[in-house]
């Protein structure tokens, strides 16, 4: 019984919010076509984005080792990793050009420790186990690494090119969703 309350609840609910669902779809399907038009503009937003992440969680960092400090526990580490991530959230937004490249040098870095180490891993395994896998994993880290050191920008573009495919799919799944529920939701009112 109380299930079938919450479950008419969660109903009334999706029928009046349909076009919420549909909006952030909508909004969802322009990121992705942003991405692709612009990737410059969607990377430089998302940086933006990950920058104030930074930021807001290295507070939520200093807030912790504050209160461990205060009962006695370890906050060292804690305090360090805050101060980090707020010192490469407000790089983030001083200097967003380089931080994208900083950013991308990181990942290509460790691209390429974690290509290194499934080659060499390939290489101790036996093919029944699944050496060709492996050493095809180990490639695509290279040449991506390769890519990135080489030419961050065009792996930004990529990257972001991918994020255009999925905001773009999600979004129009999510606009047809929408639609959807209007339409389940009419019915049943007629």
């Amino acid at each position: 019984m109380a299930s079938s309350i919450v479950y008419s609840n969660l109903l009334e609910l999706l029928e009046d919010r349909w076009w919420l669902i549909a909006l952030r779809g909508f909004a969802g399907v322009l990121f992705g076509i942003l991405c692709f038009v612009s990737p410059q503009i969607a990377g430089f937003s998302l940086l933006f984005v990950y920058a104030l992440w930074s930021i807001v969680d290295g507070g939520f960092g200093l807030a912790a080792a504050f209160g461990q400090a205060r009962r006695g526990e370890r906050w060292v580490w804690l305090l360090v990793e805050a101060v980090i991530n707020i010192a490469i959230g407000v790089m983030m937004f001083a200097v967003p050009g380089f931080a994208v490249a900083f950013i991308f040098i990181l990942i290509a870095i460790r691209s390429l420790v974690s290509g290194l180490f499934l080659l060499f891993a390939a290489f101790r395994l036996d093919e029944a186990h699944g050496r060709g896998l492996l050493l095809l994993a180990a490639l695509v880290n290279l040449g991506f690494a390769a890519v990135l050191f080489f030419a961050p920008m065009t792996g930004l573009k990529i990257v972001i090119w991918w994020i255009g495919v999925w905001a773009f799919a999600f979004g129009l799944l999510l606009m047809v969703l929408g639609f959807k529920i209007r339409s389940a939701a009419k019915r049943l009112r007629r």
